[in-house]
């Protein structure tokens, strides 16, 4: 595992946001959040660049944040900036800004959060992760050999339950093709989709996550993620699944959950004989937690980490 951190600088085309229409003009609350001042950074994970995001004091303990499947740090800045302390977003490798590998595992995953924990903390860091992200966090903190040390992580609607249901099609038996090419950036972001679906009333938050999923090539557009990402030859799900014991974690934690989401049931269920786990909801809101309710999501982040020791 490399460690060394450098910086770089996000091309000046790549905007906080599309170009917005009129049905999805973002509120002030948001704008501002997008122009606080953020940093960026790097680690080299098995010689793979994993880039990251950063707002507030550095010579804090850090809260990193982690996105899930097929997504990026940039889906966590509207929060991020406006969150206390030192706060870190990161791209995991085949998303975002970050460099892409032969082949995916959560173990891999794994070792970038610790990677980049070690370099922007201090101390141990709090993680926040969300869906793909709580799985690969719950198996860092559950694997004593990956030298996780985290002060307290927080699963955000991540499905690390035995019965956690699957979405209406399981990622990993999708099929793995390279991403088709869009002659410009608005026939583009006509085509994301969330994954797994579901509707958002907030479209200036889904139309920025879908900028910044983006990327120019000489031919035209296309989607940032690495295709072969969810690539399962075993077709055993070990992606899209946690198949540790969290009963074993080393680390404390809470899990957040959004209310309509399709793994809520199972959460509650999971977590009836937990009393010292925190379990919270938020309301009104899916799986996509931060685009159905960014500021609710905020709220709760905010008390959990402030209340919970």
């Amino acid at each position: 595992m490399d460690a060394t951190t450098a910086h770089f600088q996000v091309a000046p085309e790549y905007r906080d946001r599309a170009p917005g229409t009129e049905n999805s003009v973002p509120p002030a609350w948001f704008s501002a959040a997008l122009r606080r001042e953020r940093r960026t950074g790097e680690v080299r994970v098995d010689g793979v660049p994993i880039r990251f995001l950063s707002w507030g004091d550095p010579r804090e303990p850090a809260t990193i944040l982690v996105h899930g499947g097929a997504a990026h740090a940039m889906w966590w800045a509207p929060v991020a900036a406006r969150l206390d302390g030192h706060v870190v977003a990161l791209d995991l490798s085949g998303h975002g800004r970050s460099g892409h590998r032969p082949g995916y595992s959560i173990e891999h995953w794994a070792k970038e959060i610790i990677a980049v924990a070690r370099s922007v903390s201090g101390g141990p860091a709090t993680i926040v992760a969300h869906s793909l992200g709580g799985i690969v966090a719950s198996h860092a903190m559950s694997h004593t050999g990956l030298g996780a040390r985290f002060h307290r992580v927080v699963l955000l609607d991540a499905p690390v339950w035995p019965d956690a249901p699957a979405p209406e099609k399981p990622l990993s038996d999708r099929e793995v093709r390279p991403h088709r090419s869009y002659a410009t950036a608005a026939e583009a972001l006509g085509r994301f989709r969330l994954v797994p679906s579901q509707p958002c009333a907030n479209d200036f938050y889904v139309e920025h996550i879908a900028w910044h999923s983006l990327a120019p090539f000489e031919e035209g557009w296309r989607w940032r993620f690495d295709p072969r990402i969810f690539a399962d030859p075993d077709g055993d799900h070990r992606i899209t699944r946690f198949e540790g014991d969290l009963d074993r974690a080393k680390s404390p934690f809470a899990v957040v959950m959004g209310e309509r989401s399709y793994l809520s049931h199972g959460a509650r269920a999971a977590l009836a004989n937990r009393p010292g786990t925190p379990l919270c909801f938020v309301p009104d809101a899916a799986h996509h937690v931060m685009l159905d309710q960014p500021l609710a999501l905020l709220a709760v982040i905010r008390d959990l980490l402030g209340s919970w020791p």
